[in-house]
């Protein structure tokens, strides 16, 4: 059989996708400046900012079946090893927040994570705020950050096909891909300074993520009083703003006579017992840059040059290897239509999303585009 792949994503209402709203002229980017910006506009004082933080702040639910919660940073470095390249031998163990360097050569610290740290501690985790306002803005946005010690194994869906017909499908742990140290998850809601009231929100989903306009956020989110209710997928803690298997990345190699298509799975869940994180009552404001006085003071760590993970670490699977880890996944019911040939451009589609040549720890908040108002949509 011939082998092609389609690139396409699956028609929205095929595979229930949520609302992609994206209300910018430059697609797949949406900034934090409106068509109505105005020179008058005012920012919030410091008072009312916090008062809108715990107004809106969301209701971080996780999936029932989640290994890896999130956590402080605090309680991450506790079980770290700060390692100078420039000086191996010389580590830091359980380092503070004070013993990150600030300054070194490109890619000379990193962080080592024990095991016993994986799984992170809830009840010691907290939303990290940051406050956005541009001068001249009418609205701010608020960033809540999440922390996670580490990042869990992708999860495919596999369907095989009969004349272009789905006649058997199954679910593959990829494990160990998409693994990797330390994870930084967003929220961002945007409010209006001047009354006060829910703007836009946008969710982090792994590199990109998802914008609802004023209009859209009623029929997508569920609240809690003024609160979204937003739900991390297992594994990955990207963020949705409904249960479900949140499908994402659809391809399909062949079809006729027999072929087989997939998609990543993105699984949520209302949250088993204690797996939910009040961002109301944990969080931490920790940027706002338009309020003197010295009153909110940005963290050094915020903007750490460094990872937060490992450093100089990679992969070496090949597409080949890739499908012999699917083959064995699938079962005999599945891995009858597929021969190697074709679970080897299966793997090609897969190793983009999960097996990456550099996977460190990820960059700092104050790295990401995100910080600075740039949010990335699919």
């Amino acid at each position: 059989m011939a082998a092609t792949v389609t690139d396409d994503h699956v028609p929205a209402d095929s595979l229930s996708f949520q609302p992609q709203v994206i209300p910018s002229s430059v697609r797949g980017i949406v900034t934090p400046s409106s068509n109505n910006t105005t020179t008058n506009a005012k920012p919030l004082d410091l008072p009312t900012l916090h008062t809108l933080i715990e107004r809106y702040a969301p209701i971080l639910k996780l999936h029932q079946d989640e290994q890896f919660l999130p956590t402080s940073i605090e309680d991450f470095l506790s079980h770290c090893t700060l390692v100078d390249k420039k000086s191996p031998a010389v580590k830091v163990r359980s380092p503070s927040v004070s013993q990150l360097p600030t300054k070194g050569e490109d890619h000379q610290f990193y962080l080592e994570l024990s095991p016993d740290g994986k799984p992170g501690r809830l009840e010691l985790a907290k939303t990290y705020v940051h406050a956005l306002w541009q001068p001249g803005s009418p609205h701010t946005d608020l960033q809540f950050w999440f922390f996670y010690a580490y990042n869990g194994p992708g999860s495919l869906h596999v369907g095989g096909l009969v004349l272009d017909t789905p006649t058997t499908s199954g679910d593959i742990d990829l494990a160990p891909m998409g693994e990797h140290v330390g994870d930084w998850e967003m929220a961002m809601l945007r409010v209006d300074n001047a009354s006060h009231s829910l703007n836009s929100i946008w969710l982090s989903q792994h590199s990109r993520g998802q914008f609802f306009t004023h209009d859209a956020i009623p029929a997508s989110f569920t609240f809690q009083g003024t609160r979204p209710v937003i739900y991390a997928s297992r594994n990955g803690h990207a963020n949705y703003a409904a249960v479900g298997p949140n499908k994402s990345e659809y391809r399909k190699i062949g079809g006729v006579p027999v072929g087989l298509d997939f998609f990543i799975r993105n699984d949520t869940t209302v949250g088993g017992a204690g797996k939910i994180l009040d961002c109301a009552k944990h969080y931490e404001l920790v940027s706002g840059g338009w309020i003197g006085g010295g009153v909110v003071v940005e963290p050094a760590w915020v903007s750490w040059p460094f990872r937060w993970g490992p450093e100089g670490t990679s992969t070496h699977l090949t597409s080949v290897a890739v499908a012999e880890i699917v083959r064995k996944a699938l079962g005999d019911e599945l891995a009858k239509f597929c021969p190697i040939s074709v679970l080897t451009v299966l793997a090609s589609e897969i190793l983009p999303h999960f097996v990456k040549g550099d996977i460190n720890g990820p960059t700092s908040p104050g790295k990401h585009g995100s910080w600075n108002g740039v949010y990335p949509v699919y």
